[in-house]
């Protein structure tokens, strides 16, 4: 059984960016799951009970809170979110259990040609390789649900692209193959899962592999559609905003929470810039919070905790500058692609400040 290193999960997780090798491990016949179903998968792939995946926080930790609503205890979501959902159940199935997904026989006869799957590859070269993710992440709820938010996220982002949802598609299968989704996902991923084995030495190595540069973040950052895959669900989650004060305390606990985790300080200031916000800038500084979230589990998780160790305030300025985006879309005056444009470039501008430097 191969030793669980950094070296030996980024040599299996370089299966993400093998397109043959991907492509031959997604299912023949796509035969769509509902979120329940696919929640019963995957708990008997992690071992842990349905019903403990199926909770309001366990779920909200899987898809964010914002993305489903519960119907006498049982969750329903929209179309979207449905088919994203699915697409990441695919994708995190085979990282568990590689061979899941049976191909017809005549998928399995090799040419002699072309290249080999990255783990042979890996192991001819003499390099230890993980068989799956399973024993990191086995009955472990906290780490299942950030492995599969950190993929339900990237394709959340991608999936409003025309053409990619259509019916009886698999969103995985349209963008397995392209380098800047499986480079994404494999640098999320090791960042997740290696930083619970070895985080002293993850940057590290991720620098050594390429999995932490700028052109890393680009790849990850770029050609997403920012406005729908978070300000739009906030958007729809509710008709009326609630008392203004208490509005601006959540997203003041929010904040303070957020920045906690990095050893950040408390925000003492307004969160607005107006007496009487409405629900379009209530809603766009929620949106901007969910996206910064979102980008903790990813590589950029780093400059944003070396972003907060300077100053809390560098935090406060990044989620109102992509507050302020979400917000000139929702009033119509930038369109949308302009405004997720924008929101890249203060994505990437600071990835370039705030990366750690020693």
């Amino acid at each position: 059984m191969p030793e669980t290193t950094i070296k030996s999960l980024h040599a299996f997780l370089r299966l993400l960016e093998n397109p043959a090798e991907l492509k031959r491990k997604l299912p023949s016949t796509y035969n769509p799951r509902t979120v329940r179903e696919g929640l019963l998968e995957l708990s008997r792939l992690v071992g842990l009970d349905a019903a403990k995946l199926k909770e309001p926080q366990s779920l909200a930790a899987m898809i964010g809170q914002q993305r489903f609503a519960t119907v006498l205890g049982e969750p329903t979501v929209n179309e979207v979110v449905s088919k994203v959902f699915d697409s990441t159940r695919v994708l995190v199935t085979i990282l568990l259990d590689p061979t899941h997904f049976e191909r017809a026989a005549a998928s399995h006869v090799s040419t002699g040609l072309g290249h080999a799957p990255a783990a042979a590859v890996a192991r001819k070269e003499g390099e230890q390789v993980l068989d799956s993710i399973k024993p990191l992440i086995a009955q472990n709820v906290s780490l299942t649900a950030k492995v599969f938010r950190a993929v339900f996220e990237h394709l959340l982002c991608f999936a409003y692209a025309p053409g990619l949802l259509q019916p009886g598609s698999l969103l995985a299968a349209e963008l397995a193959g392209k380098r800047e989704h499986g480079r994404s996902f494999l640098s999320c991923i090791l960042y997740i899962l290696g930083g619970e084995l070895d985080r002293p030495n993850l940057l590290p190595f991720m620098v050594e592999q390429g999995l932490f540069s700028l052109q890393t973040f680009e790849l990850m950052l770029q050609n997403r559609d920012y406005c729908e895959a978070y300000y739009g669900f906030r958007k729809r989650e509710r008709a009326f905003i609630e008392a203004l004060d208490e509005e601006e305390a959540r997203l003041h606990a929010r904040l303070d929470n957020f920045t906690s985790q990095f050893g950040g300080k408390p925000y003492k200031a307004d969160l607005f810039d107006v007496q009487n916000p409405d629900k379009i800038k209530v809603d766009a500084y929620a949106a901007a919070l969910d996206l910064m979230e979102a980008l903790t589990l990813t590589p950029l998780s780093s400059c944003i905790h070396t972003a907060v160790v300077a100053s809390s305030l560098n935090c406060v300025k990044t989620v109102d500058s992509i507050a302020a985006q979400f917000e000139r879309f929702a009033r119509g005056a930038a369109p949308k692609d302009q405004v997720n444009r924008e929101i890249t470039d203060q994505l990437l501008a600071f990835a370039a400040q705030f990366a750690p430097q020693g």
